[in-house]
């Protein structure tokens, strides 16, 4: 009799499977200015040895380096969290880690599965523009064209691809200056001047491309004044000084007028200087340079009639501009008696008037004169060859004997001698009567 046993065999599991990761979305991401401790991921991995075995049993770790201290993984659970740090997308925006994932096994040995990890910091507009100096300041020329460029202010943001926008903040004066959009480059839109507006301050504001964030500045646009203004002369043009006054102050200096002149422009473009240019032949009158007074000696003023001119001047540093008035004194009862030349003053018009005529008008009298002689020649000579060419071929000998015994060869050259000069003699009287001598003996 066979007896039967049963047998019983025990497979012991050794450890031969790594363990493996399940998909995951790759890269990892997460805003900046994060609150520290932040979950980001769980990592979820499986064993194919058997379970409930030490085999199978996972934790997770990261690989000990630089980065990696900015972060952490549970050792149970797989979830990896930021370390106690607020992330800043503009100090570091990328950080490598290396995840370990482990068995328990010891049969033969602990398996372990590497997983390299890449952590993204969103860039978020956490910083807002600031601009490169705390306020701005440019001279400018008064009187510069329209679109002359001023200056410019510039901001920085600290958020990359930001993209900076710069607006005036002061709307008063958007018809005055315009700002670029992206540069900051400030120009003028109308003339500006200085008489009328010498200093403008202003704000520019800089935005960020989100229009989230802003900061502004003060801008102070100073003119720079030019000599464009004449000095204006308001005084009376006549003054009268009775005998009497005279015969109560003998021996004595005094005002005769003061002359009142202003000047829009400042500095040396507006300090005025005086100074009598005509009239004053016989230094009858004084007058002080610098505040327009005019004086007399009692004893030396004589009656009568005087004209000064008078000029009055800036003291511009690039150029000079005057002003002149004529002031006419009358001194006495005799007024009568003239201290000044009226027919030096009709000669002075008259020769204006004869300036008027231009060189313009030269040019074209010459060429007009030029055009008709040539013309005049023109037709002499072709008149006369046309009449010797009717007479060799003896066409219509009868109807033109009269006429060309009436021009001979003879005719011709006179015409080109004698007619001339005669034909001329009248212009060349009418350029003698302009001032321009005898246009005919030229040609």
């Amino acid at each position: 009799m066979i007896t039967q046993k049963n047998i019983t065999i025990s497979l012991i599991d050794i450890n031969d499977s790594p363990p493996i990761l399940d998909p995951f979305p790759t890269p990892i991401h997460i805003d900046e200015n994060n609150p520290p401790n932040v979950q980001l991921i769980q990592f979820h991995a499986r064993d194919l040895d058997a379970p409930n075995t030490s085999n199978s049993l996972l934790s997770y770790s990261l690989v000990t380096s630089n980065d990696s201290k900015s972060f952490h993984v549970d050792y149970q659970t797989g979830i990896l969290s930021a370390g106690n740090i607020s992330f800043d997308y503009e100090s570091k925006s990328i950080y490598h880690l290396i995840l370990n994932i482990s068995d328990h096994g010891t049969n033969p040995k602990r398996l372990e599965t590497l997983q390299s990890l890449t952590i993204h910091i969103n860039n978020i507009n956490d910083n807002k523009p600031k601009f490169e100096q705390q306020s701005y300041s440019f001279k400018l020329l008064e009187n510069v064209p329209i679109g002359t460029l001023i200056g410019e202010v510039k901001a920085i943001d600290l958020d990359l691809y930001s993209t900076i926008h710069y607006e005036l903040a002061s709307f008063d004066y958007e018809d005055i200056f315009y700002i670029d959009y992206l540069t900051g480059q400030l120009y003028t839109k109308v003339l500006l001047d200085y008489e009328i507006h010498s200093i403008y301050h202003i704000y520019i504001t800089a935005k960020d491309n989100n229009n989230l964030h802003s900061d502004r500045v003060s801008v102070t646009i100073q003119l720079i004044d030019i000599n464009d203004n004449p000095p204006i002369i308001d005084t009376p043009s006549s003054i009268y000084i009775p005998s009497v006054f005279l015969q109560s102050n003998v021996s004595q200096t005094i005002l005769i007028t003061t002359i009142i002149a202003n000047d829009r422009d400042s500095g040396l473009n507006g300090n005025l200087t005086y100074a009598i240019i005509n009239g004053n032949q016989k230094n009858y009158f004084q007058m002080n340079l610098y505040n327009g007074t005019i004086t007399g000696q009692t004893n030396n003023l004589p009656e009568g009639h005087h004209r000064l001119t008078i000029k009055v001047c800036d003291q511009g540093e690039s150029f000079v501009k005057c002003s002149t008035i004529i002031i006419n004194i009358k001194i006495g009862e005799n007024v009568k008696e003239l201290f000044y030349s009226e027919e030096n003053l009709k000669n002075k018009e008259i020769i204006q008037d004869e300036n008027i005529v231009t060189n313009q008008m030269i040019s074209v009298i010459i060429i007009s004169s030029i055009f008709t002689l040539v013309f005049s020649i023109t037709m002499g000579v072709l008149c006369a060859v046309c009449c010797k060419q009717k007479r060799y071929h003896h066409i219509h000998r009868s109807s033109l004997k009269k006429p060309c015994e009436l021009l001979q060869s003879t005719d011709a050259d006179k015409l080109l001698s004698t007619n001339n000069t005669n034909t001329f003699s009248s212009t060349s009287k009418v350029s003698r009567l302009t001032g321009y001598v005898m246009l005919s003996n030229l040609i």
